[in-house]
């Protein structure tokens, strides 16, 4: 399964650059899952998913689940 970068190139899906994405973001934010994000996001892989389709479905799953008792998801 291929990715399309935001340069227009294309590479096979790896899943360990989102992990490491995903890790990144939540690292030293408590009351804030990674595990949760990656779950969450429901992200449907497809062939020629682009990788800004990727991101956007992080950053929108993070900014859904702000709340009074969890705001640290705001710097995900």
């Amino acid at each position: 399964m291929k990715v399309i970068k935001r340069n227009g190139r294309t590479e096979e899906l790896d899943i360990s650059k989102i992990k490491k994405y995903t890790n990144e973001a939540v690292l030293g934010l408590s009351n804030v899952s990674l595990s949760e994000l990656e779950v969450d996001a429901k992200i449907q892989f497809r062939d020629m998913i682009t990788t800004e389709e990727i991101q956007q479905t992080l950053i929108k799953t993070a900014v859904d689940k702000i709340d009074i008792d969890r705001p640290n998801w705001t710097f995900v």
